[in-house]
């Protein structure tokens, strides 16, 4: 089980993208709600709040978005 966040629903799934600085909070009812962060100091203070305090089976990272870098 989640996280509890309300008197019937429950966080199943925080998605974390590194690249794009943002958590994606996903609950037991289907809803999804995104926090972005504006600076690199901001997400990693929402990032140690997350690891410290939600259960590591909640957690999920994205894929890391790597672009070659071509000239022709």
């Amino acid at each position: 089980m989640g996280m509890q966040v309300g008197d019937d629903e429950w966080v199943d799934k925080i998605i974390i993208d590194v690249c794009a600085r943002k958590f994606i909070l996903r609950s037991s009812k289907g809803t999804s709600r995104k926090v972005d962060c504006e600076t690199s100091e901001q997400f990693m203070d929402v990032l140690e709040v997350v690891t410290n305090q939600a259960d590591p089976d909640l957690i999920e990272y994205t894929d890391l978005a790597i672009y070659e870098n071509r000239q022709n």
